[in-house]
């Protein structure tokens, strides 16, 4: 193997990691757009079609953000 060869795997191991890093970013603001939406009252089935998502994932957001959680001493 020479160092051309290793030189290519560094960068698409790179490539693949910023590539993977703005899909998660992407799913990050997805989300947050979904479940703002909803918190405005957006009807869950009208979201979902246009988030492209299973209404089941959507409703899994929706509850996720609706429970606040156990609440933790100071």
């Amino acid at each position: 193997m020479t160092n051309d060869d290793l030189q290519k795997i560094r960068v698409a191991a790179a490539d693949k990691e910023d590539v993977e890093f703005e899909l998660d970013r992407a799913e990050l603001v997805l989300k947050e757009a979904v479940t703002e939406a909803l918190s405005h009252g957006e009807d869950i089935e009208v979201v979902a079609e246009v988030a492209e998502l299973p209404v089941d994932d959507v409703a899994k957001l929706a509850a996720r953000n609706a429970d606040p959680g156990p609440i933790l001493p100071l």
